[in-house]
């Protein structure tokens, strides 16, 4: 498997991942959870970019906009987490 298809692999892997917590960010009615859903969703939909512009070899892209993006994503989840959590 080649660069491009391994990063257009995991950017589908990631994008179909991050598609169910978005779903059910817009389906549910708790407040913190909805929250939580759509960090960990936008979280992976946006590594999954990263993944993407990386096996095309944009590594300007990659390193500059999708990987501190999806840093800020994931801290900003945990952080959040680490606030409210799910009782």
């Amino acid at each position: 498997m080649d660069l491009v298809t391994g990063g257009i692999v995991l950017f589908t892997i990631m994008a179909a991942a991050g598609i169910v917590p978005l779903i059910m960010a817009v389906k549910t009615k708790v407040r913190s959870l909805r929250i939580l859903s759509l960090l960990l969703g936008l979280f992976a939909i946006v590594h999954g970019f990263y993944h993407l512009a990386s096996g095309y070899q944009q590594e300007i892209l990659a390193d500059a906009v999708f990987e501190p993006l999806s840093l800020v994503l994931l801290v900003t989840l945990g952080a959040y987490y680490s606030k409210v959590g799910i009782a």
